[in-house]
């Protein structure tokens, strides 16, 4: 049960670190030569695999971090952001905004300076990630994720508890003060992804303002 849950960790880390991976494509893939010229299709993908170890690797590795992201993201949107969970309500408190901004920038930003090109940058970049990826997982930070704010959700912190939501600050804390019922998931620890149950919506929606 605990590999499984590190694993679960690990998958929602990876995933955390999307945006990285597109950037780094769009850095470092090549579609014209040095004369402006659109590649052919075979010159297109030799920049893949036939040419330096470095970029090779670099390459590689980035498709197996996408692929095992995939399996994060599907996890939380395909199957906790659908599961039936459990119908209670949530205190009523200060529903502090978690700052997901400060992760792009602490974490995610550093690593896009990698130099695909240089086997000692692609290794100290390579252990800046894995550095970074265990104080996520080891602190249970599955909550520091840009894709979920790209996707419309919100991420609060409120006593001991993470919620991550589509519910708006102003509608969560009336929903809290009058002890509507919402639908919660529990992602790991005390983190919980909280939805509107129907019945309730229309209550919160009468209720709001």
């Amino acid at each position: 049960m605990k590999v499984a849950r590190t694993i679960l960790k690990v998958l929602f880390y990876l995933s955390s670190f999307i945006p990285l991976y597109v950037l780094l494509v769009v850095q470092n893939i090549k579609i014209f030569d040095n004369e402006g010229i659109l590649l052919s299709f075979n010159a297109f993908l030799k920049q893949f695999l036939y040419t330096s170890t470095s970029v090779s690797i670099f390459w590689i590795g980035l498709l197996i971090l996408f692929l095992l992201s995939s399996f994060g993201v599907a996890l939380f949107f395909l199957v906790y952001s659908k599961t039936e969970g459990r119908v209670g309500t949530i205190k009523d408190t200060e529903f502090i905004r978690e700052d997901t901004m400060g992760y792009i920038v602490t974490y995610i930003v550093p690593l896009i300076s990698m130099d695909i090109h240089s086997g000692r940058s692609l290794t100290i970049n390579f252990l800046l990630f894995f550095i970074i990826g265990t104080f996520y997982v080891r602190n249970d930070q599955l909550f520091m994720n840009p894709i979920y704010n790209i996707c419309g959700y919100n991420v609060f912190s409120a006593d001991e508890h993470i919620y991550i939501t589509k519910i708006k600050k102003s509608k969560l804390k009336v929903i809290a003060r009058r002890n509507i019922y919402v639908k919660k998931v529990n992602l790991i620890g005390d983190i919980y992804v909280i939805t509107e149950e129907p019945m309730q919506s229309q209550n919160s929606d009468n209720l709001y303002g």
